[in-house]
């Protein structure tokens, strides 16, 4: 077989990189303060005499604060997370007792151990209070709140009541309430926004002017939770913790673990990139935004580099690459929305010719510098160092449509999809086909409509379903040519133990 294959996030987990939300939260965490002075120099080397100088940036740029992303810009990402992702946080904190066990196997916290150190401090098993009855949400919120029947949530609220010393606890436990809250808020502002006057005249526009009068206090929804994992982490040893028999601090340990990975599955900071991405192209129009956007691709840049372990696992999807060519099947052409080189460095490692495979970085890389006032990609090799520009790193740019119009992005797109019409199957591993990933989705779907290609996507254990693909890449015929590879996220093989490539042989034929 001839095969193209295109690599998502979910590729690159096995080798220890972070999910995209850890991505996410690691960078706004990141010290900026570096950044700046480098930033500053940059400023320094444009000849203030030149056209781009006088014409494109504003006067004393030289001089002018610079600034990034900090405490009030964070409101827009509890906004953008609540708005979009609603259903999740809600899903997930009415099921706490399943995110709180999870927390425990990530922490190493033995559950029997936890019980035993509740019942010597409170003389309680867990679960023998509940607090269902003692706190219900307003019904015009919302009929169906299972936070309050949680064992554990109710055990952290019993704690909170009997035990001094719970301030970190509490803050926590107000954090989860908050999202909780707001969440249900969101859906019940906008219901009211919507339904303000049930009947009104089509001829009388007056009625428009009325909409959106309700709103959420977004600052105040989310703003315990961004506080706790942005700028006051804690770090928790569990294991001291329970041997002294501090139970604030072990219960602490667990709510900090829930809220980050909740925060993993939903955090949406695309409203944050979509408010300034489109000022790197007019730093004149609003000069804070545009350098706390070019600020923020330095830092997304970096983090990402510093990612790439230095030494790699002999076993992973992007090792898979060469067993695959070993049976004699054909890889030259591989897509991916990741932004890092480490394929590459596979390739070197295991001894594949990386010269006979064309790659493209849909969503840019970390060799790629976007030059806004020319609309223009280069690769850093290419960059010309007395240009006297400034240049971004180009990633992320699915929040900014500007760069997918450029010659070079758009070779990419061109080049990637033709390359897969002469392939005999195309397969996806890792990638979610997300909303935001329209520009890559469209790809995809005309090629199984329009060309009658076959597109296989490897995807984790019962985390996807075919007809939920379907509505994903929103297909419209030839729904035969999607076909779904369950595996294990460990072994990369199916339930009856199949290698993924070996399932895609035998459905092939």
């Amino acid at each position: 077989m001839d095969i193209g294959l295109f690599f998502g996030a979910g590729a690159e987990i096995g080798y220890g990189l972070p999910t995209g939300g850890k991505f996410a939260i690691d960078l706004f965490r990141q010290d900026p303060s570096e950044y700046r002075k480098k930033f500053r120099e940059k400023l320094k080397k444009i000849d203030k005499r030149s056209i781009y100088a006088s014409s494109w940036l504003p006067q004393g740029f030289e001089n002018k604060s610079i600034f990034v992303f900090g405490k009030n810009e964070f409101t827009s990402i509890i906004e953008s997370s609540i708005q979009y992702r609603k259903n999740e946080i809600i899903t997930k904190l009415n099921n706490f007792d399943e995110e709180f066990k999870k927390a425990l196997k990530l922490l190493n916290v033995n559950e029997d151990s936890l019980k035993c150190l509740f019942f010597k401090d409170l003389n309680k098993e867990i679960g023998e209070v509940i607090y269902s009855q003692d706190i219900q949400l307003n019904e015009k919120l919302a009929q169906d709140v299972k936070l309050f029947s949680s064992e554990y949530y109710s055990a952290c609220l019993e704690l909170i009541r009997t035990q001094p010393n719970s301030a970190d606890l509490k803050r926590y436990t107000i954090a989860f309430l908050q999202l909780l809250v707001g969440s249900y808020g969101q859906e019940f502002v906008k219901n009211l926004n919507e339904e303000l006057f049930v009947k009104t005249p089509d001829d009388l526009p007056i009625f428009d002017d009325i909409y959106g009068m309700f709103r959420l206090e977004f600052d105040r929804v989310g703003s315990t939770a961004l506080e706790l994992l942005l700028s006051e982490q804690r770090t928790f040893n569990t294991e001291t913790s329970i041997k002294s028999g501090n139970s604030i601090e072990v219960f602490s340990a667990i709510s900090q673990k829930i809220l980050e990975d909740l925060f993993c599955h939903v955090l949406d900071y695309q409203k944050l990139i979509d408010d300034h991405f489109r000022y790197l192209f007019s730093p004149c129009t609003e000069w804070a935004k545009f350098t706390r956007m070019a600020i923020f691709l330095e830092i997304a840049q970096d983090y990402i580099v510093k990612q790439v372990p230095k030494t790699l696992e002999e076993d992973g999807y992007y090792h898979d690459v060469k067993k695959i060519m070993k049976r004699g099947h054909e890889v030259s052409v591989i897509g991916t929305s990741n932004y890092n080189s480490l394929f590459q460095r596979v390739c070197e490692k295991s001894g594949i010719d990386i010269n006979k495979i064309s790659i493209y970085h849909l969503n840019g890389s970390t060799e790629d510098y976007y030059n806004p006032y020319k609309n223009e990609i280069t690769k850093i090799s290419s960059c010309d160092p007395d240009e006297n520009q400034i240049l971004v790193p180009f990633i992320l740019t699915q929040s900014g449509l500007k760069p997918l119009t450029s010659v070079e992005m758009s070779r990419r797109y061109v080049d990637l999809f033709d390359a897969y019409k002469t392939k005999d199957a195309i397969v996806s591993i890792g990638f979610g086909f997300n909303e935001d990933d329209s520009h890559i989705n469209g790809l995809f779907r005309d090629l199984i409509e329009k060309h009658n290609k076959k597109l296989y996507v490897v995807t984790i254990d019962n985390q996807e379903n075919v007809e939920k693909l379907k509505r994903k890449l929103r297909l419209s015929s030839n729904f035969n040519n999607l076909k779904m590879i369950q595996v294990n996220s460990e072994t990369r093989k199916t339930s009856k133990s199949k290698f993924w490539f070996d399932k895609i042989i035998q459905m092939n034929t």
